[in-house]
């Protein structure tokens, strides 16, 4: 009997086996486009699992285990998605059709997600696969040209060097005019330390409708930055990427050689003193640093001496994958770049981790965590070109006729007459310690509720912590340090910034009505911390900062602590009917902590609207519509980003005299102003979207942004004890239009893509209320005035037409001065004459990039540029400075070539100059240089490698960034702005060049 029972068993179980077998099979097939070209990582999906693959690089696929009565979806970035039922077929080929606008695709928005089709705002989504087109050091350099509206200016090329962002313009003159940077939820002020590779996609949220949830602080627009994140189902998948690069420096400033400078410097000094004995000129042959400008020769290329070949390697490997009820993703990164200055290296290291769980069918819970340590080293840069500065302006003030070393072995020092003691650059960048370390840790952790059906609620958690040390000595082997016996110091600062989130959506469809509605609060605070000492007089420089009771001379200690806080309440409705008029309300009530008693609280909402024409009934005829949508909004955002306790009454310290001692106390520094209220953006967009033949789209944005209430510092009169204080006083306006085409050129065996865009702004101060900055009014923040230049006053003639009817010269003026205008017509120069010479602004902003692939070959070219705009120029203000020689020149005054003089600076017999006479006051319009360029940012070679029985993916590449530049400006770059603020941009002072670089690359996935 029991024998019998184990037989009957074993049947059952080959029963069961044989049944499990018929009803499961393995489906195979190719996927291909419209025209039959293969398509590899196409997603292949069971409906309703989390089973599936991707096609291979021949668009291949094979999955066992798919039940005979189940449904296949294929889907792929750019194309529809389609599902096709199964029955019981074990081969299915499918072929999917073109979705160029990619309505379908879901974007990240504030505090949720939505598809493509349903926004009502104006969202731009640039795409990891967009972001690693070209080599990118860090997110803002990976955005430039991605994003219409959005401009990107480049505020340091040195390693660790960062850009601005500004989206539709600058929003204020005091306070900051960049945009909110969000990434996995958590708000970031600084990006820099988040590697491209580890990006799965940026939004920007451009007007109202889109940023008003963000309230006070969505006034400058705001970009998601998604990371990536694991799948479930899906098996590991380890991702290695390493990539080399190359710099150079594309130019040079045109600076005199030695026999050149000191040839100029003894005709400048004859010029300026008629006294002189030309035996008597510095360079007279007296000592080795004071050589006759015959036997100078080339002398000392200062900037050849400090800079070098670049490199950079950068290497990340990541592995992500799940289970059917969690996800994980983890990565570790490590950035090398040593620049192209001899002391300029960056160091970077990142990990980062997603872990995501379903606990139950109604609760889920997940963290995101990013650790970042990175080490910083000065590359010479300096925002002003006075005093000691960095080794790029001291490597321009130098004398080229000096050597690097004395006759002793010393580092030689600038000799020049009647001039600052200047650093040698050389000794600088070898013996100076100066650096910067920064440990980070950021992310948050969510718990996330469906109490209900429809319904989630999130709680989460986040935080930003970063500790930053700086680290300084000036050894006695520099000039400085040898004045100071050895000069320390130390500054650590600590930031801890927390966000507690608790947000509720509600997603509901019935019928031909669509809810998205969302409620919530959150509350964010951010803690500051520095400790800063220093000292001189060391007896040894062996302990460099990390002794400073070992000198004689100390500082004064400097310590401060700041807080502020941000509580907030949050909505938005978004409603679709029948697929075709879309419908957004937001509010945001906003609490900060920087302003007045009684207007603490702000509220910020918005309205929008969209209407999808192409699902209406009388379009469906027509064949070249692929998709057509108007767009309008309308809302207001604030701006919270000025000093901490402005609106508050705050004390200083003071010395008083008492008796014979002075005592320490304190004194009022600032006037409380409890009226102090935020600046608030009111911003009109209208927009539309169209796509046509499956092939091609089109979008326009015109926008209209008004800020009132400007915060801005007002004079006082003396006897309220204070010269000014801060108010809401003010306003300005930003107009402009963007254009944006993307289009499949050719797609056949040979695919053709292009996008391209521009962009320009209008961008005016419209009220002020100090009237001594009257002047300001009709033109962009960043302008500026001065005196307009109308040539050089030649001869005797050109005197006798610049002066008064008495014939006195105006201002005493002579031959060979620059020609000031004398706009009031007084016959007198004076601060009323100056008129506005400078205008930062370009007309407009473009860019293009095309990418061609045949087989598994990709070429790609990226340009971008700007036409209009002006570019101050201050480093060759100080290379043609003709009243104080106290640096080195530009070749442009005087060059020598095979022995032979060329002047072009005014003087008896040459007269038809450039350039004034020797010793000419300058005039800062003459460094206004045009901005416009024409830059071919990049240009990329990949080739995917056939080894799809190995990997899941290969691919190796060759890159050159910065190929060319074509421009009038005479500077290292059109594109810089070595002062970051909304009143102080398109300067440069001796900015780092933007190096020209050839980069290798390796991509493997399996």
């Amino acid at each position: 009997m029991k024998k019998f029972i184990q037989i009957l068993l074993l049947n059952f179980g080959l029963l069961g086996v044989f049944f499990a077998q018929a009803q499961t099979i393995t489906v195979s097939g190719k996927v291909t486009d419209s025209y039959g070209v293969s398509l590899p990582g196409v997603n292949v999906v069971i409906k309703g699992t989390t089973t599936g693959t991707t096609t291979n690089i021949d668009g291949r696929y094979s999955l066992s285990g798919v039940s005979s009565n189940s449904t296949l979806i294929f889907s792929f970035i750019g194309f529809s998605t389609i599902e096709v039922p199964v029955e019981g077929q074990s081969t299915i080929g499918v072929s999917l059709k073109e979705d160029v606008i990619g309505i379908e695709e879901v974007v990240a928005i504030g505090y949720g997600t939505m598809k493509k089709s349903d926004l009502t705002g104006s969202v731009v989504s640039v795409k990891s696969e967009d972001l690693v087109e070209r080599p990118s050091a860090n997110l803002g350099q990976a955005l430039q040209g991605k994003a219409s509206g959005v401009l990107v200016r480049t505020t340091s090329s040195a390693p660790g060097g960062g850009v601005s962002i500004t989206i539709r313009g600058h929003n204020s003159v005091n306070s900051g005019s960049q945009p909110l940077y969000i990434v996995d939820g958590v708000p970031l002020s600084n990006i820099n330390t988040i590697p491209v590779e580890d990006i799965e996609s940026i939004e920007v949220l451009k007007d109202a409708s889109s940023t008003a949830i963000y309230g006070s602080r969505g006034a400058n627009g705001v970009i998601l930055v998604t990371t990536k994140k694991g799948s479930k189902g899906g098996k590991p998948q380890i991702m290695y990427s390493s990539r080399f690069t190359f710099e150079t420096i594309p130019g040079d400033l045109n600076l005199m050689n030695g026999e050149e400078f000191a040839t100029f410097y003894s005709e400048w000094e004859l010029a300026t003193d008629p006294g002189l004995d030309p035996a008597d000129v510095w360079y007279n042959g007296s000592s080795y640093d004071r050589p006759l400008p015959s036997e100078v020769g080339e002398g000392t290329d200062w900037f050849d001496a400090i800079t070098r070949t670049g490199m950079v390697q950068n290497h990340l490997i990541s592995v992500n994958g799940g289970s059917d009820k969690s996800t994980y993703a983890m990565s570790v990164s490590y950035l090398n770049h040593k620049g192209l200055m001899i002391s300029g290296q960056y160091d970077r290291i990142n990990i980062k981790s997603a872990i995501s769980s379903e606990i139950t069918s109604w609760l889920d819970t997940g963290l995101d965590l990013f650790l970042s340590h990175n080490i910083e080293a000065n590359s010479g840069e300096n925002t002003s070109m006075e005093g000691r500065g960095g080794i790029i302006n001291q490597a321009i003030k130098m004398s080229p006729a000096l050597p690097i070393y004395t006759e002793d072995g010393d580092y030689q020092i600038n000799n020049l007459p009647a001039t600052q003691t200047l650093e040698n650059p050389v000794a600088q960048a070898k013996e100076q310690e100066n650096y910067q370390r920064m440990n980070r840790a950021f992310g948050n952790i969510y718990l996330n509720v469906k109490p209900v059906k429809d319904l989630s609620v999130k709680f989460s958690i986040g935080g930003d912590i970063r500790n930053r040390k700086n680290y300084y000595y000036d050894p006695t082997t520099t000039q400085y340090g040898r004045l100071s016996n050895g000069n320390a110091s130390l500054n650590i600062q600590d930031n801890s910034y927390i966000i507690n989130e608790n947000i509720a959506t509600y997603k509901k469809e019935f019928g031909i009505h669509r809810f998205d509605i969302v409620g919530g609060f959150t509350y964010e605070q951010e803690v500051y911390e520095r400790l800063g000492a220093s000292a001189t007089d060391f007896f040894t420089d062996a302990y460099l900062y990390n002794n400073l009771a070992a000198a004689t001379t100390y500082g004064t200690p400097q310590s401060n602590k700041t807080k502020w806080s941000l509580a907030s309440g949050l909505g938005r409705i978004n409603y679709v009917l029948a697929d075709k008029y879309l419908f957004t309300v937001t509010g945001r009530y906003d609490g900060s902590s920087r302003f007045g008693e009684g207007n603490k609280w702000g509220f910020f909402p918005s309205v929008a609207g969209a209407w999808r024409v192409s699902e209406e009934e009388f379009a469906q005829g027509l064949d070249w519509l692929s998709y057509g949508k108007l767009r309008a909004s309308w809302g207001e955002t604030g701006n919270q980003n000025i000093g901490l306790y402005n609106s508050m009454a705050t004390f200083g310290l003071a010395n008083y005299p008492i008796g014979n001692q002075i005592v320490s106390g304190v004194a009022a520094n600032r006037l409380a102003n409890p009226d102090l209220k935020w600046e608030t953006t009111q911003t009109l967009d209208i927009g539309m979207d169209i796509g046509l033949f499956n092939r091609l789209t089109f979008n326009v944005d015109y926008y209209f942004k008004k800020t009132l209430d400007l915060l801005l510092g007002v004079s006082l009169i003396e006897t309220s004890g204070f010269n000014s204080t801060t108010m809401n006083t003010g306003e300005l306006e930003n107009e402009g239009w963007e254009f944006s085409l993307d289009a499949q050129v050719v797609d056949r065996e040979v695919k053709w893509n292009t996008s391209a865009s521009i962009f320009l702004n209008r961008n005016r101060i419209t009220k002020l209320s100090d009237p001594t900055q009257d002047w300001k009014i009709g033109y962009p923040t960043g302008a500026d005035r001065g005196y307009v230049v109308d040539g050089i006053i030649r001869d005797q003639a050109d005197l006798d037409a610049y002066s008064d009817p008495e014939g006195v010269p105006i201002s005493g003026a002579q031959i060979g001065d620059y020609r000031r205008v004398d706009t009031d017509g007084d016959y007198k120069i004076t601060g009323e004459d100056q008129v506005i010479i400078f205008n930062p602004e370009p007309d407009f902003s473009f860019s293009m990039n095309n990418e061609i692939t045949w087989k598994n070959f990709t070429l790609s070219m990226f340009l971008y540029g700007n036409y209009g705009g002006q570019i101050k120029n201050e480093t060759k203000g100080y290379m043609t400075n003709l009243l104080n020689v106290r640096n080195n020149m530009s070749r442009e005054l005087l060059s020598i070539d095979n022995g032979v003089i060329t002047r072009n600076f005014w003087t008896a017999e040459n007269t038809d100059s450039k350039y004034a006479k020797l010793g000419a006051q300058p005039q800062g319009y003459i460094n206004i240089e045009d901005g416009s360029f024409l830059r071919i940012q990049n240009v990329m070679l990949s080739y995917n490698l056939p080894l799809e029985n190995i990997f899941t993916q290969s691919s190796i590449y060759f890159s050159v960034q910065n190929l060319a530049t074509f421009t009038k400006y005479t500077g290292w770059d059109p594109d810089v702005s070595s002062v970051n603020s909304n009143t102080d941009y398109g300067i440069d002072r001796a900015s780092h060049p933007v190096p020209r670089s050839f980069t290798m690359g390796l991509n493997i996935t399996f």
